[in-house]
């Protein structure tokens, strides 16, 4: 039986859905933003902007708010996105904590929590934060009008389009399906993503570098990575595992990082090296060096 037919049924809803994006993320970076400037903008016919924002409309993704100035002929009407309605959990799973954030459609932050998280399995691990997740949900009722999507970001190898967890540092996880798991416990669109790359996308879109098409974002903490976007995509590679500078090889002969490689970079581990010798030299020490 010939599939050709429905192969070409998903890419006219694939196309659908990408240029819905394209109209709503120039509204949300631009607006308020006629029809006809999306049109322009999007290169898209007025007829598709004109269809495409009116389903935003009935789902109350965006909303109109007053009419432009006109030399001549109909006012054009403005559109904004809505943000206020539609929330989302954001959570930073590290090797100890978790803290999660309730966000709304603009990325403001409208309550955060921390929690300890001494997991060291991947089964017990998924059970307590599931658990401080519905925690999360019910301490924060009120402020929830509808919660749209559920994101985790970790360290680690992670596959994004399939929601599978590959590595962790630290704990044992082998193809853990992180994303299914969470959409079937909270019934919501669910994400997951690696720490820093999620960072660098989160810049792009909310932060110092909105209006760049092409950024790194280098971040130090226990460890060391950077996110990479370019053409407004962030950038992962074959393997998904672009920006782990962390972990180049500089020493053949040094110590095995648990990464497994001799020796990764690994900037972290040589900061503590570095705290350690100066908590332990005195003052004529530092002097004489």
């Amino acid at each position: 039986m010939s599939t050709g037919g429905q192969s070409q049924i998903g890419n006219v809803d694939l196309v659908k859905q990408l240029n819905g994006a394209v109209v709503y993320r120039l509204i949300d970076q631009q607006g308020p933003i006629s029809r006809i400037q999306i049109a322009d903008l999007s290169q898209l016919a007025p007829a598709s902007v004109t269809k495409i924002t009116r389903q935003l409309l009935e789902r109350g993704l965006i909303k109109e708010v007053d009419q432009q100035a006109s030399t001549g002929g109909r006012r054009a009407i403005s559109i904004v996105t809505e943000n206020r309605q539609f929330h989302t959990i954001a959570v930073r799973l590290g090797r100890h904590d978790a803290t999660i954030t309730l966000f709304d459609m603009s990325g403001k932050s409208l309550g955060e929590e921390h929690y300890s998280l001494p997991e060291r399995t991947q089964e017990t691990l998924e059970h307590a934060l599931f658990n401080i997740i519905s925690q999360f949900i019910e301490a924060y009722q009120r402020k929830l009008r509808e919660l749209i999507a559920i994101a985790v970001i970790l360290p680690g190898l992670v596959e994004p389009s399939k929601g599978i967890v590959r590595y962790m540092p630290h704990i044992s996880v082998s193809n853990w399906p992180l994303v299914e798991n969470l959409q079937n416990r909270f019934n919501v669109t669910s994400f997951v993503g690696h720490d820093i790359r999620s960072l660098a996308l989160a810049e792009h879109y909310f932060g110092a570098t909105r209006d760049c098409e092409d950024s790194i974002l280098v971040r130090l903490h226990r460890g060391t990575g950077a996110g990479i976007i370019v053409n407004s995509q962030i950038f992962l590679g074959s393997n998904g595992n672009v920006g782990e500078i962390g972990h180049i090889q500089i020493d053949p002969l040094g110590e095995r990082c648990y990464c497994g490689n001799l020796v990764a970079w690994k900037l972290s581990h040589r900061m503590q090296q570095l705290k350690t010798a100066y908590a332990t030299c005195s003052r004529r020490d530092i002097q004489a060096s």
